[in-house]
């Protein structure tokens, strides 16, 4: 992203801000509540779906889907990660692209009771390399458009799970799992610029604690369109994804390294977007 460095994404935004009027005090807020932190992610989002089954959870340029078809398609996914795995916590890496795949890839991990690492396809050899040992994650989640790069980074040393190619016998029903608020959910890598990445892990309930705290700022709710310029590889997308998909609130990833950036601004506007990170 070199050639964007002298290109001002907080000058796009605020242009985009001055076109409309302050909406004032949003009266479908619904406070997040303390309590709701022991618990763990898929009951929160599950709540979510049940509640908002026909709108908009995810938007990108090529695909949206609605709470209830994310929640049936992570479904089906993560019965297909446990017959590869079983039950056990675990690490599984996700190769898919920015957009509605990898979320779907996320909450799938999570409804499995495992630890989702994200790679970006976009990333250098090396460093997926190195994350995809270090982690010792046994299975890769991608699909047809990343199967032949999941396939040349892991060297054939894991097993890999194409959701393009998943059974129809798996179901989409949710599974009910008993996931503990204090189980693992991520394991996101720094950047490595003072070494090698280094793997930071979270639980499910710290997760939630941070969600409320952003959500109750800044007052998230099912009206809003939140923005996702982050790639998922790093901890700033989390903010992004569970604030709007544990609120009912939709999510509009914008891939910044392969779409044009001098386009955000107009993006903004065409979706409505209420919250840019």
């Amino acid at each position: 992203m070199d050639n964007l460095a002298g290109l001002d994404v907080k000058m796009l935004a605020e242009q985009h801000l001055k076109q409309k009027k302050h909406p004032g005090p949003k009266k479908d807020f619904v406070r997040f509540e303390k309590s709701e932190i022991h618990q763990s992610i898929p009951q929160r989002f599950e709540m979510q779906a049940k509640k908002y089954p026909e709108k908009i959870a995810v938007k990108s340029r090529t695909r949206q889907v609605t709470y209830s078809q994310l929640n049936k398609d992570s479904n089906c996914i993560a019965r297909g990660i446990i017959s590869v795995t079983g039950r056990k916590s675990e690490p599984v890496v996700l190769i898919l692209e920015h957009g509605t795949p990898v979320i779907t890839g996320i909450f799938a991990v999570l409804k499995a009771g495992k630890i989702y690492i994200p790679l970006d396809p976009t990333l250098p050899p090396v460093r997926s390399r190195y994350i995809l040992e270090n982690s010792r994650a046994k299975l890769i989640v991608t699909n047809n458009r990343n199967l032949k790069q999941a396939e040349k980074w892991s060297e054939n040393k894991l097993q890999i799970l194409n959701i393009d190619q998943l059974s129809s016998s798996l179901t989409p029903g949710n599974l009910d799992l008993s996931i503990s608020p204090d189980d693992m959910a991520w394991c996101l890598y720094t950047s490595g610029s003072t070494g090698n990445p280094k793997g930071v892990i979270q639980n499910h309930r710290n997760i939630l604690h941070f969600t409320m705290n952003y959500t109750n700022k800044i007052h998230v709710s099912s009206d809003d369109n939140h923005s996702l310029l982050y790639s998922c590889s790093f901890s700033g997308s989390a903010t992004d994804i569970f604030a709007a998909l544990l609120n009912g609130a939709s999510l509009f990833p914008y891939n910044l390294r392969t779409e044009n950036l001098t386009d955000l601004s107009r993006w903004l506007i065409n979706e409505k977007v209420t919250i840019y990170h």
